[in-house]
């Protein structure tokens, strides 16, 4: 199979994975062992800050090496990604637009799906690396928490549990507003063309509303998220005071991976319904296709 015919109807994120595998690991490659740095920069600096206490500036020059290192590579990959994501859209944009001509679809229906592709190809370019970013952070927090203080450690898995079914409960309800945000945006060429001026009003107002349904959610999603995390983050500082026998690097290096485990939480529940809005527009993209099977 060509690669061309590895995605032959529509869009999904295993197609494209699976037609650009070799150029998306490559990326994805580079993406975690930049991120190595990320999960182990807050020991690092806790071992500087008490190799300085104890006069030695070994922990300081371990730290910039890792640094520097964690840079070269994080140029390299950003380098790398806007070559591979522009050919992922140019080819999957161009074999949108030749469906549609083979099958006789309208001007309009066409560039709202182009403006799809576009939407599905930034996901995999700027989300996917967020998404990988963060659960690195994640899982690599919860481990260095478990060898700082099982009992923070401990914690933190509840409140991972907790937010997981924050964003589970509110799955089917987002792939409902997405739906129905992506059928206003495929209308709206049709009804500009119709130059209706009481038809557009209406469209752009039911762009909005669908909108603000989502952000309404959004905002209630991430209002426990945030809670939870400050609850977390108290609850750290009274364990790791508490405890009594923490260095100051190591209440230094487990607070930075609280936060490190609160920023992650919060950028992956997002992915995840940027993931489920793409997985929606490449079900959009393969209905449109008749010959799809």
């Amino acid at each position: 199979m060509s690669d061309r015919s590895a995605t032959p109807e529509g869009l999904s994120h295993a197609g494209i994975v699976k037609r650009y595998r070799w150029a998306i690991a490559g990326t994805l490659a580079l993406l975690a062992l930049e991120n190595l740095f990320t999960v182990i920069e807050p020991w690092l600096l806790g071992r500087a800050i008490d190799s300085l206490i104890g006069d030695s500036f070994l922990g300081i020059v371990i730290y910039l090496a890792a640094a520097i290192i964690a840079l070269a590579l994080g140029v390299s990959r950003r380098l790398y990604d806007t070559r591979i994501y522009g050919r992922i859209y140019r080819e999957s944009a161009g074999d949108v637009v030749e469906r549609q001509i083979a099958n006789a679809k309208p001007t309009a229906q066409t560039a709202a799906h182009v403006s799809f592709v576009q939407e599905f190809v930034d996901f995999f370019e700027h989300m996917l690396p967020a998404a990988i970013v963060s659960i690195f952070m994640l899982l690599g927090s919860v481990v260095m928490m478990a060898i700082i203080s099982p009992l923070l450690c401990l914690g933190t898995i509840v409140v991972a549990g907790l937010i997981s079914a924050i964003f589970g409960l509110s799955a089917r309800r987002i792939n409902s507003l997405n739906t129905g945000l992506n059928d206003e945006a495929e209308r709206q060429v049709d009804i500009l063309e119709a130059r209706d001026i009481l038809a557009v009003r209406s469209h752009f107002f039911s762009l909005v509303r669908w909108r603000i349904q989502l952000s309404d959610l959004e905002a209630r999603n991430f209002g426990g998220v945030f809670l939870l995390t400050f609850i977390l983050t108290a609850f750290a500082v009274w364990v790791l005071v508490s405890a009594g026998d923490k260095s100051t690097g190591e209440i230094f290096a487990a607070l930075s991976y609280v936060l490190q485990f609160s920023q992650s939480v919060i950028i992956l529940p997002y992915t995840y319904q940027q993931f489920l809005r793409t997985s929606e527009i490449g079900t959009r993209l393969s209905r449109a296709s008749p010959d799809a099977s």
